[in-house]
């Protein structure tokens, strides 16, 4: 069996944004006096995080490998290059070592919930076959984006459920606006998706461009600018904005260029722009909550670049 087909099964390229929602939700974990154990449940949240996030990608191809064909999308099950079988074998397992490290870590109930929402999510999307379309209810739609925001937020905050000490609440209004923000920015992303297949959504790509400010900007701003909060510092306030802000220019760029011609190469560049750019919001984040553990910043910064390079040979989306 070759390799390159199970990898873009799993569409390995993508895999870097969630190592990197690991690095930002320890820095939150950080900020809330949870830290000290992080080194030793970190492997496990990765292997919780790599078994059910790209178990959730392989599910993708599996439930939609009729409307992939009918599409001609080149992935690997469309393609003959994987049987159905082997790709269900692959997808169980790899939802099976995630949960195994979720359970080791820690944070098997909420993992067990991201794992379900994954599955919803991808049950959502399939869409039903009106002859040779593909047709996509907008309630349906409505509620696959709402569901795939939703696991990213949950995501981020397996590290902090994980380390914190049983029967303590996930902290004060940080926690809720570290997912909330995940949860916008995700939305956002996966709005731009669903013209992926038929091109178009000016309108949607406009609003798109005028609501991504305030999403990748408010957690940073709102630890600088919050009551009670240390003297500032590079790494603290100005790193994360100058990340924000970079991050930003890339969307929007790509955001521009689909609006000048929707089709869906470019707004299947706009999506996975969107997906390697979690790695620039995660660091923005972690150094904006944890700038004297900084290397959590660093670490999910560093995942951008790895994302880009895998993309050259497997598609995120």
């Amino acid at each position: 069996m070759k390799l390159l087909p199970i990898l873009k099964l799993v569409r390995l390229s993508a895999l870097p944004s969630a190592l990197a929602d690991v690095c930002g939700g320890v820095a939150l974990a950080v900020s809330l006096g949870l830290g000290g154990r992080a080194p030793d449940k970190l492997g496990w949240l990765l292997l919780a995080t790599v078994g059910i996030y790209l178990g959730g990608m392989a599910l993708n191809d599996v439930l939609h490998a009729s409307k992939d064909k009918l599409l001609g999308k080149p992935r690997p099950i469309a393609r003959g290059d994987l049987t159905l079988r082997v790709a269900v074998a692959i997808t169980l397992a790899l939802y099976a070592a995630g949960l195994v490290g979720a359970w080791l870590a820690g944070c098997l109930v909420a993992a067990t919930a991201l794992a379900a929402l994954t599955f919803l999510y991808n049950w959502l999307a399939r869409g039903r076959h009106d002859g040779t379309k593909v047709v996509l209810p907008w309630p349906m739609a409505g509620a696959g984006v709402a569901v795939i925001a939703a696991c990213r937020g949950l995501h981020v905050l397996l590290p902090v459920i994980a380390l914190k000490p049983p029967g303590r609440g996930l902290g004060d209004t940080i926690a809720p606006l570290f997912a909330g923000c995940v949860f916008a920015y995700f939305a956002l992303v996966t709005v731009v998706s669903l013209f992926e297949d038929s091109g178009g959504g000016r309108r949607a790509l406009r609003l798109v461009s005028l609501l991504l400010l305030p999403v990748v900007l408010a957690l940073p701003l709102w630890v600088m600018l919050r009551p009670g909060a240390p003297e500032s510092t590079v790494l603290g306030t100005l790193s994360p904005l100058l990340i924000g802000a970079g991050l930003l220019l890339l969307l929007w760029r790509a955001l521009d260029a689909a609006r000048a011609n929707p089709i869906p190469p470019k707004l299947g560049a706009v999506v996975g722009t969107g997906i390697r750019g979690e790695c620039l919001l995660m660091a923005s984040f972690a150094l904006a909550l944890a700038p004297h553990q900084p290397w959590w910043g660093l670490c999910a910064m560093a995942c951008y670049p790895l994302a880009r390079l895998l993309a050259r040979w497997i598609s995120p989306t």
